[in-house]
């Protein structure tokens, strides 16, 4: 795009910032004034024109008044217009001042005016100059009446292309809003989506808690009386139990499910990460697996987050960046577990994967962010510097805040 197309697109944005009716109505009211000045102040008998009289009020107030109107009603506005400069100059009035500002009607006319209607008003202005030159003006001559009417048509086409790139510019916009829209749309059902998903899987977190809470009360309230020892160890098995799983029950408040029908799977854990490793080794990427300090049992809805977290981080590199090699570093500190998968694939399919993505390779930041949103932790995801890309997660074991 030239710079003068960008200035006019400019331009034409300020102007579509104001009120049309207020701008036609100071556009009215100033050709009004100069109008019917311009037939008291400019020429007189000695130049050949007509002494200024009501007539020559009326016909200026005929030519400037459709002005307040240009924009709702242009074929009209301006074959009024063109009526009276045409009626003033043929009756030797002085009209000079009129015939420059018709051009503004022209071009209002070129500009705001449809089909039909639009071609006929241009005809209409033309026959006027046609009209003129034959009847004759004082002070006039050939030439300037070719100029005039060459003036009037370039008025008419300037109008013609400046409402074309109106038009044009208002689609670019509305596509635009409407591209906005289904990328928030998008972005929303891929929240939607994976909340459902958070759901279903913790479903099964929740339904194997209460199961075992079951199953220990039925225990200890069949051997209370025969073996208080393990009527004892099944009510502290239930106590645990039910901790972890009240755990769950905050953490799963808030998240919606739509489908309670659906089936769901056993969820998994890093326990069955030897397994995703293996089948993402058989797909052509090389993955080492680090562990850092001592492994111990993760609350079931925190050791599904982590796998999930992992298997993602995995198949980003799997679909963006292989052939590459990643590294899967899980630390296990005293109240938290962390996360990091990085890869060392190309540069540009990090960019590719780059966050905030509305994209179907964007939805899986999207998810990793709402698991982690779950259990209070954090995340960070980003190209590395020199190429590859990196996942980072923090999983507190503790309840949210």
């Amino acid at each position: 795009m030239t710079s003068a197309a960008r200035s006019m697109d400019r331009l034409a944005a300020r102007f579509r910032t104001l009120d049309p009716q207020v701008l036609d109505t100071v556009i009215g009211t100033v050709f009004t004034v100069v109008s019917v000045l311009d037939v008291f102040v400019t020429g007189g008998a000695e130049q050949g024109f007509q002494e200024p009289d009501a007539v020559a009020v009326l016909l200026a107030l005929g030519f400037s008044l459709p002005f307040y109107v240009r924009r709702r009603a242009p074929l009209a506005s301006t074959l009024a217009s063109a009526t009276s400069l045409v009626l003033l100059s043929t009756l030797e009035y002085p009209a000079g001042v009129q015939s420059q500002l018709l051009l503004v009607a022209v071009y209002s006319l070129g500009s705001h005016a449809q089909g039909a209607r639009r071609l006929l008003g241009f005809v209409g202005v033309e026959v006027g100059v046609i009209i003129v030159a034959a009847v004759g003006i004082p002070d006039s001559t050939t030439a300037n009446v070719l100029f005039a009417g060459a003036s009037y048509a370039a008025a008419f086409f300037f109008g013609f292309a400046v409402q074309n790139r109106r038009l044009y510019q208002e689609q670019l916009e509305e596509r635009a809003a409407l591209l906005a829209r289904e990328q928030d749309e998008a972005a929303q059902r891929a929240v939607a989506d994976e909340r459902l998903r958070i759901a279903q899987e913790l479903h099964d977190v929740v339904a194997h808690s209460m199961g075992v809470i079951a199953v220990q009360a039925g225990v200890g309230l069949h051997v209370i009386d025969a073996d208080p020892a393990e009527a004892k160890r099944s009510l502290e098995a239930i106590s645990v139990t039910s901790r972890t799983t009240l755990t769950e029950i905050r953490r799963l408040l808030g998240v919606l499910r739509a489908d309670g029908d659906a089936a769901y799977d056993p969820a998994p854990g890093l326990a069955n990460l030897p397994r995703l490793v293996a089948d993402v080794r058989g797909a052509g990427v090389q993955v080492d697996v680090d562990i850092v300090g001592s492994r111990y049992d993760l609350p079931p809805g925190v050791d599904l987050t982590a796998y999930r977290i992992v298997q993602e981080a995995l198949t980003n590199v799997l679909k963006h960046a292989a052939p590459a090699r990643a590294v899967v570093t899980i630390g296990y500190e005293p109240d938290a577990v962390t996360l990091e998968v990085v890869d060392d694939g190309r540069r540009a399919n990090a960019g590719d994967r780059r966050e905030g993505s509305v994209s179907p390779r964007g939805h899986g930041i999207l998810g990793m962010r709402e698991r982690v949103a779950v259990y209070g932790g954090s995340l960070e995801v980003g190209p590395r510097f020199g190429g590859g890309f990196r996942v980072a997660a923090r999983l507190p074991l503790g309840d949210p805040e």
